[in-house]
């Protein structure tokens, strides 16, 4: 003959849900500080760090973006540059690469960036 018994067990208690909450909401925090402080770095120079698109870069990035992209050729190829907008400061050929400071007019606003094209095209955004 079968015979049921309820067994009625004690719960503990509940520590190990409660810690596992609180690591999962500390690091669910951790990332959204984590991409807020990556998302600043980026939009302070978005053309620089090679993202220029929303949310990092407002229209005057994406408009300066695309004017290096049409100078990178010429600067490349060390020819003078007839670009509206743009203006040479200073140009310096060291260590294999050419390191040209541009004065860039875009979307109204006066911007000046240091290009360095070697093998690969970087630029910084600088002081006028």
């Amino acid at each position: 003959m079968k015979r049921w018994v309820l067994v009625l067990t004690e719960r503990g208690s509940d520590r190990e849900g409660k810690r596992r909450r609180i690591a999962a909401l500390l690091v669910v925090l951790g990332g959204l500080i984590g991409s807020w402080g990556v998302g600043s770095v980026l939009a302070s120079d978005p053309i620089g760090y090679g993202v220029p698109i929303w949310p990092f870069a407002d229209t005057a990035d994406r408009a300066e973006n695309a004017l290096l992209t049409q100078i990178v050729p010429a600067v490349r190829a060390n020819l003078p540059l007839d670009h509206a907008g743009v203006q040479v400061l200073r140009r310096t050929n060291a260590y294999g690469s050419a390191f040209w400071t541009l004065r860039l007019e875009v979307d109204g606003e006066t911007r000046c960036r240091e290009v360095a094209v070697g093998l690969n095209v970087t630029s910084r955004r600088v002081d006028c």
